[in-house]
Parts: C-alpha cells; structure tokens; sequence
C-alpha cells in the first residue's frame, strides 16, 4: 500500500458540493488523497472560491467564451479537443493522477479523456445498477432524479468511471438510497442528494480503490 496521498484535481461547473463534502468530511481526506486543484468551465462560481480559500490551486477556462472566440458549435465533440487542449496545460502543474469530476456540466474530450483512461470519475444522481425492460441503465443523462421519482424508483447517487460514452462507464460505488415522500419537489431532493448521496458515494469510491494500489494498479487488477 502506498503511503503518499494519490494527487486529485477536481473539475466541476458550480459549486463543486462533492469536493466540498470530502474535504469537510471524509476521514481519509489528507491520508488516502489529496486535492491538488480545482477547475471551472464556468469562472467565478462557488467551487472554486472555496478552493481557494482553503489554500488549493485553481483554474478557470470559460467553454462559453472559448467556443464563440472559435466559432465551434456546442456539440462539436471533435473541434471541443482544443479546448481540453489548453485545459490540460492549465492544470499540468498540479501533476494529478486522478481527475474527479463533482457537477462538471462539460462532457470531457480527449485528450484529457484519453490520458486519464480509467483514472477519471464522475457522479451521477441516479442508480445506474436500475435498468429497463430492454437491460439498459433506466436513468442516463439529464432529469433523472425527476424521472425516478415520478416512476416511483429509489433515488441516490453513482460513481463510475468516465468513457467515451456518457453514464456508461463501470459502476464503482452507489451511494445510500435518499428517500422522499409524494409530491416533493424534483430540484429541492437533487440538491439534497448533493450532500446525502454525491459525496458519500466519491468516499465510498475512493474508499474501495485506493487503498488497494489504484490508479497505479489499474482498476481492473484491483481484488
């Protein structure tokens, strides 16, 4: 077991509440992993000032003000590679050898994607174990906890790895079920789950990889 911190940088597009979760709470903050940095797409928002203020370095590149400069699309994945591009300049200093994403509202490109093969996790507010009557996962992409809560699902939250295809990555931890009465609010309960389920599930991530050599042992020879 290795005795130095594994190095994250943590991308977000708000107030990064999974970030924040950890470091206020999570024992093995500072004894499995450290956080060396913080990104935005979207400057000035909450995540990043308060990396700031707890001594973390920070970035920020705004995808808004980037692609008009450039003329692309918003979904143009493909010319979005540039961007990432200078992104990945950006946070080379902080030598980070796990990228979390908490609220990153920017589908990641190569080649960030690709040099963080299986060393880059995302949070999504849904349980990605559910599936259809097709064998698909039930909630993938956006308005999920609106969907799960009108089809009267359990809702929570998943940390899985990040692939070229969104929410389909390998599932690593789920976090505890947050229970919610008829006629609540879809908004008011995913806010909640931001505290109740996003950060305990990226603690019970780290909790099951880290400690058994990852990301220097890829994932997949882990026990």
């Amino acid at each position: 077991m290795r005795k130095d911190p594994v190095r994250i940088g943590v991308f977000g597009s708000g107030s990064m509440s999974s970030f924040r979760f950890l470091h206020e709470h999570d024992p093995n903050f500072g004894k499995l992993y450290m956080f060396v940095g913080a990104f935005s797409d979207v400057p000035g928002k909450e995540g990043v000032a308060y990396a700031k203020k707890a001594g973390i370095p920070t970035a920020e590149l705004s995808f808004e003000a980037w692609r008009k400069a450039n003329g692309v699309s918003r979904t143009d994945l493909k010319a979005r590679e540039a961007y990432f591009a200078e992104v990945r300049q950006l946070i080379m200093p902080w030598s980070s050898e796990v990228i979390m994403l908490s609220g990153c509202m920017l589908l990641v490109t190569n080649p960030l994607l690709a040099e963080f093969q299986w060393r880059m996790l995302n949070v999504h507010p849904a349980f990605l174990s559910l599936l259809n009557d097709a064998g698909e996962r039930k909630y993938r992409g956006t308005d999920v906890v609106s969907q799960a809560m009108k089809n009267g699902d359990l809702t929570g939250s998943t940390v899985h790895f990040v692939t070229g295809k969104p929410d389909m990555g390998p599932i690593v931890a789920e976090s505890a079920a947050l229970p919610y009465q008829l006629g609540d609010d879809p908004q008011e309960h995913q806010n909640r789950m931001k505290t109740a389920c996003d950060g305990p599930a990226f603690q019970a991530a780290f909790a099951r990889l880290i400690p058994y050599g990852w990301p220097r042992i890829p994932w997949r020879q882990l026990p």
